[in-house]
């Protein structure tokens, strides 16, 4: 549903008035800008960890950093090493959050963004210069937000890895006959008043199993499908569905992760508007927010019209995906060198095996685990080994060898 943006605003100020942080933070935001006229500019992308990973440039300098498209983030966030670069100056102070409800005090800046041959002007870039290892090693630049992407239209290709950004009039709008049309609206800075939905961003409303779930974040910075809290009426939403179990590091967002079980659920009746999504997996934890991830939108190529607030999807070619798991993740601790077992599946061929959550690993396939220059590294060697169709590994815990091999996690 789409609002007069002078009477969202004017609720704005009413509603924030004791915020005056609020206020300067809401007035930076709307000062973003595309470049003038019609541009059009098309670039490579690149999916890591099933996350879309661009190049941009900063205030005019020649030095590329890579940058997380992420639709969720309300404002775009630089790093450390990208600050330093690009030498902008805070324009105020006040706190950021993550998706697994981490905060902390940030500085924001304004920074002029270059992507491919468009540049794009006056971005409130939050500065982020303490920042999850596992979100680091994915872009190390940082990351664009939806106060960027909505300055102009966005298709976005997973079957050939381009993005292609033009300017909002509707000539330079690709041809959509063969796509599906869903629309959105911007988000809500609370949570008790969706309506007033003035936030950069996406949110839709969405079937499950008939049931209704409204202001369902679409979140390009989230490699999962359908995520949702735990207070989702499980037990009666899906009371046909089976399910795998896992406990564990399920999730991360910008500053930390969060230890939970999770529930994944698989359903073929996830309905936005009248188009039915194609079956995908539904990920229930405590700290989850309603959200639809990338694994969703790579099903499809997209076109993100924001002056319509429309979004149009178009089917693409599927591949086969492999079910069989090893059934744990690896994790790093840099301050002790050590590898343990950050999440586990239940009654997968790791659990069988008599792997346990939290187990420090002092073997993988008779070779102690490297000491890690840094997270990325060790993060470029664990996908390695949990990528391989059998592992031995052997615990601190246990002197036993116990041999590993991927299968089908049994759902209950």
């Amino acid at each position: 549903m789409k609002r007069n943006p002078g009477i969202s605003l004017l609720l704005l100020l009413i509603l924030l008035a004791g915020s005056c942080a609020s206020i300067k933070q809401f007035r930076y935001m709307s000062k973003g800008k595309a470049p003038k006229g019609t541009f059009r500019t098309e670039i490579p992308f690149e999916l890591n960890n099933g996350l879309i990973v661009i190049k941009a440039k900063l205030n005019g300098s020649d030095k590329e950093f890579e940058f997380m498209v992420d639709s969720g983030a309300p404002v775009s966030v630089i790093y450390k090493e990208a600050f330093e670069e690009s030498k902008a100056k805070t324009v105020m102070t006040y706190g950021v959050s993550d998706s697994q409800g981490n905060s902390t005090k940030s500085n924001y800046v304004m920074l002029d963004i270059q992507i491919g041959n468009s540049d794009f002007k006056d971005i409130l870039t939050a500065y982020s210069p303490q920042v999850n290892e596992y979100i680091y090693c994915i872009a190390t630049g940082g990351i664009i937000g939806a106060d960027l992407m909505q300055t102009a239209n966005w298709q976005i290709d997973f079957e050939n890895k381009k993005i292609v950004i033009s300017d909002k009039k509707k000539s330079s709008s690709p041809d959509l006959k063969d796509y599906q049309k869903v629309s959105f609206s911007k988000r809500s800075p609370f949570s008790s008043m969706p309506w007033l939905n003035i936030i950069p961003g996406m949110t839709v409303n969405l079937t499950i199993n008939g049931e209704l779930f409204k202001d369902v974040y679409i979140d390009l910075g989230s490699s999962g499908e359908l995520t949702l809290p735990k207070n989702a009426a499980t037990d009666t939403l899906f009371k046909s569905d089976l399910k795998e179990v896992r406990t564990g590091y399920s999730t991360f967002g910008l500053l930390g992760g969060q230890m939970d079980t999770a529930f994944y659920y698989r359903s073929s009746t996830i309905f936005v508007e009248k188009m039915n999504l194609n079956p995908h997996s539904i990920h229930i934890a405590k700290h989850n927010h309603s959200l639809l991830g990338t694994g969703i939108f790579s099903d499809y190529t997209l076109f993100i019209d924001f002056r319509k607030q429309d979004l149009y999807l178009k089917p693409i070619a599927q591949k086969a995906k492999d079910e069989k798991k090893l059934g744990f993740s690896i994790s790093y601790d840099s301050k002790s060198s050590m590898c343990y077992v950050a999440s586990l599946y239940e009654g997968s061929s790791a659990a069988l095996a008599g792997l346990q959550l939290n187990d420090t690993i002092v073997e993988i396939n008779q070779q102690k685990p490297p000491v890690f220059a840094d997270f990325c590294e060790f993060r470029e060697w664990s996908k390695k080994m949990i990528s391989q169709d059998m592992l031995m590994v052997k615990t601190k815990r246990d002197d036993q060898v116990i041999q590993i091999e991927k299968g089908i996690v049994p759902k209950r």
